[in-house]
Order: C-alpha cells, then sequence, then structure tokens
C-alpha cells in the first residue's frame, strides 16, 4: 500500500503566511481595502500563540466581495512569482522533491484558500486540499464554500483523501508547524512537526514525534 505525504503550507513550506503575502498583492492592485491590512498583524499574533483564527475571521471574508474568479486567479498568480517562489524554503522543496522522486504523492493540506496556493500546488506539481471560496456567475461572494480546512476539517478531508486514494493513515505522513494542526498529525503513521511553535513543540517532544527545521529561502 502506498503511502501519501501530507504538508501544511504556511511557516511549513514557506517562510511567511500565503494569505498575508496575497493580501499585500491585492492591495497593490486594489482589489483590497486598506482597513483589511490592518487586522493582519493582529490575527497574525492570536494565531501562532494557539488562537482559532477562524474564531476571528468567521466564515466569510467580506473585502474579496466583488472579485471575479479571474481576476483573484490573476493576483494570485502576480502574487506567486512576486513574493511567494522566493518565500519557499529551499529544504522543503529538496524534501518535496526527493519524496516524489520516489513515487510517493504529496498533497498540500492548508486553511489558507485554494486559489492563493493553486500557483504554489502546480509549481511542485503535487495534489491540494484547500479552503475554497465561493464565486456566484464567476463573481466572489466572500463566503466559503464548504467549511473552511482547519483543524477537524482539515483532518476529515485529508482522511476522506486517503480512503479515496486506496492509502491507510497509518503509512502516511504530515509535516507542519502548527498546535491547530494536532488533529491531523494524531491521525497519521508519521507525524512530522517542522519548524513548531511553542505548543507543538511541546507535544512533539512529549510525544517523541520527529522535529524538523527549515530555515533558508531564496529571498534572504
Amino acid at each position: 500500500m502506498n503511502g501519501i505525504d501530507f504538508f501544511d503550507v504556511d511557516h511549513t513550506i514557506t517562510r511567511h503566511s500565503t494569505g498575508r503575502n496575497f493580501a499585500i498583492q491585492a492591495f497593490k492592485m486594489k482589489a483590497l481595502p486598506l482597513h483589511f491590512l490592518f487586522f493582519l498583524p493582529f490575527h497574525y499574533i492570536i494565531y501562532r500563540y494557539g488562537g482559532k483564527i477562524m474564531n476571528l475571521v468567521g466564515r466569510e471574508i467580506p473585502a474579496l466581495k466583488g472579485n471575479t474568479r479571474e481576476r483573484l486567479e490573476e493576483i494570485a498568480k502576480i502574487c506567486f512569482e512576486n513574493r511567494l517562489r522566493g518565500d519557499i524554503y529551499i529544504d522543503a522543496l529538496s524534501l518535496i522533491n526527493e519524496l516524489r522522486s520516489s513515487g510517493r504523492k504529496v498533497v498540500l493540506a492548508t486553511s489558507s484558500i485554494d486559489i492563493i496556493v493553486k500557483p504554489l500546488a502546480e509549481y511542485l506539481d503535487v495534489d491540494l486540499i484547500a479552503t475554497n471560496l465561493e464565486f456566484s456567475d464567476g463573481v466572489c461572494t466572500g463566503k466559503f464554500n464548504g467549511a473552511p480546512k482547519f483543524g477537524e476539517e482539515k483532518r476529515l478531508s485529508v482522511l476522506q483523501f486517503i480512503k479515496d486514494s486506496g492509502s491507510s493513515p497509518e503509512v502516511c505522513s504530515f509535516y507542519s508547524d502548527s498546535i491547530h494542526d494536532l488533529p491531523l498529525l494524531e491521525s497519521v503513521g508519521n507525524p512530522v512537526a517542522v519548524n513548531p511553535d511553542h505548543l507543538l513543540r511541546k507535544v512533539a517532544r512529549a510525544r517523541g514525534w520527529k522535529v524538523r527545521w527549515f530555515f533558508n529561502t531564496e529571498i534572504k
């Protein structure tokens, strides 16, 4: 039975938040209002110290309402080339390429919005599990299509992907930096803490999980 390697994205594959990078790019391209950026540092601090980001942003992003899918995809592609591509940890890129070369399937499993991380998944040539934006007639409603892939929802989505692929959690790996991913880390045979936050670091040490540190990116 072939195993699957799942990777969180923010602070695991990329040094910074993909959502933050996208928001900055979208503001520059006049697709997001300035006031939306003011809340990003606050949200980041709460998230990194164990707070649930979905309790902060809810189940919608009204600031994106009215943008066409085509426009958001354009911004995401420009964001990847200008900001995300050079933000990828070199060690993460090497590991993913090594796993793929050995015949393993690699999947990004992230709470980030699908449009934002799709260019990254295409660049890495891997599958993607992400939070989906809702569109009506090609225009963003500002809401999510289904539950955000966060915490337990991410775990359930990954387990369904494993089942549909004919694999088993026992032969799968998950790489993540965040305590919010504990439900999924506990559900696979090979949990790996990558650049773990202080809460996940404690859990990983107590349970004898592998801990890896990625440092270098193309952008110093």
